[in-house]
């Protein structure tokens, strides 16, 4: 067993899903595993831990007395101090360890810990799927990369080979691992995607109120929380979008739209539409591009790129709506003065991190 096959045995094991075999196999991976891998594999687990509920037991004898070896082997190779032994709960501390060692032990503890109510005491997830009509489990998310507003592009590298590309404002989770039977990621904002194939192993992205599933390909999504609808456009291979169990299927070329309703007063709407995918994508060059975009929408997208906070000197107006693209280096001063020339009657006053819209 590698490092990595043992991370994801670390996801399974959280999760409930292996079998003991699979377990057994992890532990005699764990008699060789050196402090580097000791580490690794608690920081996992405690990622992890932080997700789901895990019980946690008494260490039987035979696990303690193995990771105490483990533990003394790597205390003489790092210091010339005898290393502690782990302790049950009462049990005076005999000796001292250097604290890094110390807390992977203690989390590994607790990982061989939890093994001994396999099949018995299952965790339960904090969350599910957003999708109506679905109960399927979420995936472990053991990791977030948060892209703050005002920040230019990040780029995440997944477990498959995957790569993700994050404009301003926005988060994306997704597990160190894809042991399951779907590769299964989290995306609150704007992201780029460029999925490795796996014809086994399907790619799905869970955003709001909707999924996106894919075999292997290029696509963008922009699923802002406050925006009152979410885009899928696909650049080449194919994809499904499904909300509400409603299912279309994406060409190159084509966008689906998902228009979010007022609280309380309806189901998500779907549809699909031919656009111009250059424009889409016109973030990750640099660029802001509002089209048939109201003045709220031009204001939050403002908001995003420069991570500043809009007010309205006389409450939210309505206002027609205006198709431009505005370059980001420019800076906020310069769009705010072309914004200016198409939402005639209106002025934008920036003072530090606020800008002020009046009539």
């Amino acid at each position: 067993m590698s490092l990595q096959e043992a991370k994801e045995f670390v996801a399974q094991f959280v999760g409930g899903d292996y079998t003991p075999e699979e377990y057994a196999a992890f532990l005699d991976w764990l008699k060789g595993a050196d402090l580097e891998e000791l580490n690794a594999i608690a920081d996992e687990h405690e990622a992890l831990h932080e997700i789901w509920s895990l019980p946690v037991t008494e260490p039987s004898p035979e696990w303690v007395e193995m990771l105490e070896g483990k533990l003394d082997e790597l205390g003489k190779e790092e210091i010339a101090t005898p290393v502690r032994h782990i302790s049950s709960p009462g049990e005076e501390t005999r000796r001292v360890i250097r604290r890094r060692v110390w807390v992977a032990a203690a989390s590994v503890v607790v990982l061989l810990s939890a093994g001994a109510i396999l099949y018995t005491q299952r965790p339960t997830p904090d969350k599910t799927s957003v999708v109506k009509g679905q109960s399927s489990v979420m995936p472990v998310f053991s990791q977030t990369t948060e892209n703050p507003a005002g920040s230019g592009q990040k780029e995440v590298a997944l477990a498959d080979g995957s790569r993700v590309w994050l404009n301003s404002a926005s988060t994306l989770k997704y597990p160190a691992a894809f042991t399951g039977s779907e590769r299964v990621v989290e995306l609150s904002g704007e992201a780029f995607f460029e999925v490795s194939q796996n014809a086994g192993k399907p790619f799905k992205v869970l955003i709001r109120d909707a999924e996106v599933k894919v075999l292997g390909t290029h696509f963008d999504i922009m699923a802002y929380e406050n925006e009152p609808v979410s885009k899928t456009t696909l650049i080449d291979g194919a994809v499904q979008v499904e909300s509400d169990a409603k299912q279309l299927a994406l060409k190159p070329g084509e966008q689906a739209i998902v228009h979010f309703p007022a609280v309380g007063s309806g189901e998500p709407q779907i549809e699909v539409k031919q656009v111009d995918a250059d424009a889409t994508l016109s973030w990750r060059k640099g660029y802001i591009d509002l089209n048939d975009a109201d003045l709220q929408t031009a204001m939050r997208a403002l908001k995003r790129y420069y991570n500043v906070d809009i007010q309205y000197a006389q409450g939210v107006p309505e206002t027609h709506r205006i198709t431009v693209g505005l370059t980001l280096q420019d800076g906020l001063q310069h769009n705010l003065e072309i914004l200016e020339g198409f939402f005639e009657g209106f002025h934008f006053k920036s003072n530090g991190k606020i800008v002020t819209v009046t009539r």
